[in-house]
C-alpha cells in the first residue's frame, strides 16, 4: 500500500473514530487501536492530540474532551499491550492513569466554575438524558442520584470502550496479534480482590449502615463489579456457544439477546463462574465426549 493511500485509510479511521466517539463513544475506541497499531505511537498521538485541541478550539468542548479522553484510554493501552502486558494489567493501569487525569482535570474545572459546579453537572445530565424524558414523560429521574454515580458510569464506559476495541479490532482489519488477546479476553476470570469488593460494596450499599459517602462509594463499586462480571459471564457464554458448536450467526443473535435483556443474569453468571468454574467443566465433558467418540 503506496504512501497516499495509506494517509487516506489514517485519516478515514480517524473521521470514523471520530463520528463513533459522538454517537456512542465505546465504539470510537475500535478505530483507534487499528490507527495506533498500523501508524504506530507517534503518528497517533500526534494526530489525535492535534483532532482534540481542533474540536476544542471550534468550541465543541465535550466532543473534543469526549475523544481526548477515550484517544488517551487507547493509547495508554496500546503501548502497555506493545510491550507484553496481559489485558488485565494493561486495562487496570490503563483505567488508573486515565482516572487520575480525570480527577486531575476534574479539580481544575471545578475550582474554575466556583461553587455552582453541581448545579453545571446535573444541568448536562438532564441535557443528555432530555431526549429519553419526552420519549417517555412518565420517566422519573433522580438526577441527584446519577450525579452521585457518574464515576462509576465513567469507568464503566471506559471498560466497554478497551473490550470492545480488542474484539472488535480484527474484525475491521486483521492481525495476528489480535488472536492472544482475544483468547485472553475469552479465558477472563476476575481475581479474588475484585469478588471481595463486590461483596463489601453489597453490605456498604444494602446494610443500612447510614453512612453517605459510604452508600455512595458502594454503589459505584456495584456498578463496575456488575459490568466487570458480565464480561466474564460473556466469556461463560462464549465458551457455552462454542461447546454445542452453534453457528456465527446465531450466536451473535442471542448476545445481542443477552446484553439487551439479560445483563444483570449474566453478570450473576459471571460472579457464580468465580466459584463453580463453569468453563472448566464444559472442557472437561468436551474431553469425555471426545474420548467416548461422540
Amino acid at each position: 500500500m503506496n504512501q497516499g493511500k495509506r494517509a487516506l485509510r489514517f485519516l478515514f479511521y480517524g473521521l470514523w473514530a471520530l463520528l463513533m466517539t459522538g454517537l456512542t463513544y465505546v465504539m470510537g475506541g475500535v478505530s483507534l487501536k487499528v490507527m495506533r497499531r498500523d501508524w504506530g505511537s507517534l503518528w497517533y498521538w500526534t494526530v489525535t492530540l492535534g483532532m482534540s485541541a481542533s474540536l476544542y478550539a471550534f468550541s465543541l468542548k465535550a466532543l473534543g474532551l469526549a475523544f481526548l479522553s477515550l484517544t488517551t484510554l487507547i493509547g495508554i493501552f496500546s503501548e502497555l499491550e506493545e510491550r507484553g502486558f496481559d489485558v488485565k494489567i494493561s486495562g487496570f493501569i490503563t483505567l488508573l492513569v486515565n482516572s487520575i487525569l480525570a480527577y486531575l482535570a476534574f479539580t481544575v474545572w471545578i475550582y474554575s466554575a466556583g461553587a455552582k459546579w453541581k448545579q453545571q453537572i446535573v444541568g448536562a445530565i438532564e441535557s443528555v438524558l432530555k431526549p429519553l424524558v419526552q420519549i417517555n414523560p412518565k420517566l422519573q429521574i433522580n438526577y441527584q442520584d446519577l450525579m452521585i454515580q457518574l464515576p462509576s458510569v465513567i469507568l464503566i464506559l471506559w471498560i466497554m470502550a478497551i473490550y470492545l476495541a480488542v474484539r472488535l479490532e480484527g474484525r475491521i482489519s486483521a492481525v495476528e496479534k489480535t488472536g492472544s488477546l482475544k483468547s485472553q479476553l475469552a479465558e477472563l476470570r476476575m481475581p479474588d480482590l475484585v469478588v471481595w469488593l463486590f461483596i463489601a460494596a453489597l453490605l456498604g450499599a444494602f446494610g443500612g449502615l447510614g453512612i453517605g459517602f459510604v452508600e455512595a462509594i458502594s454503589v459505584n463499586v456495584l456498578n463496575v463489579g456488575f459490568t466487570l462480571f458480565f464480561l466474564q459471564g460473556i466469556a461463560v457464554v462464549g465458551r457455552f456457544f462454542d461447546f454445542v458448536r452453534m453457528s456465527g450467526f446465531w450466536q451473535f443473535v442471542f448476545m445481542v439477546l443477552l446484553v439487551v435483556h439479560l445483563f444483570l443474569f449474566v453478570s450473576l453468571l459471571g460472579l457464580v463462574d468465580y466459584w463453580a468454574d463453569f468453563r472448566a467443566r464444559l472442557e472437561k465433558r468436551g474431553k469425555e465426549q471426545m474420548n467416548r467418540g461422540i
